[in-house]
């Protein structure tokens, strides 16, 4: 709610404000003409390019965005392809190793069953030591 000291205040800069406009209208004439003229003569706006040319770029953005995920899901399955062939390798040359090994182990233990003359203390110490498993023999 407006108060009443509000109200005269604003009255009283009405009229001050009126008085200024009725002795330099002419400013405001020579404001109002060109701003008129403008508005009359400029060009009209054709709605219907704007909107072929907006839809024209959204087209085109889509374009874009289409590629760039193509190009990505492309990009993901070769790495997906080079990981399998990857892990395929990893196991054929772990096969390939752990045969050897075996083959390395099992000889490595059939000469230190030789070489400890079946001291299985020993041996199972041995074992122990190459294979990484702990061996208890209960007697």
């Amino acid at each position: 709610m407006v108060s009443v000291a509000t109200w005269i205040a604003f009255k009283a800069w009405y009229k001050k404000a009126w008085v200024w406009c009725k002795t330099n209208w002419k400013l405001f004439l020579g404001m109002a003409i060109p701003i008129a003229l403008y508005l009359i003569t400029r060009k009209p706006v054709d709605s219907k390019k704007i909107i072929e040319k907006i839809r024209g770029d959204h087209e085109k953005e889509i374009d874009v965005i289409e590629r760039a995920h193509d190009k990505e899901l492309a990009t993901r399955d070769e790495a997906i392809a080079k990981y399998l062939d990857a892990i395929e390798q990893i196991e054929t040359e772990y096969e390939k190793s752990s045969r050897q090994l075996d083959k390395e182990k099992k000889k490595y233990i059939r000469e230190l069953r030789k070489g400890t003359s079946g001291d299985p203390e020993l041996i199972t110490k041995e074992i122990e030591k190459l294979t990484g498993i702990k061996i208890y023999i209960t007697e």
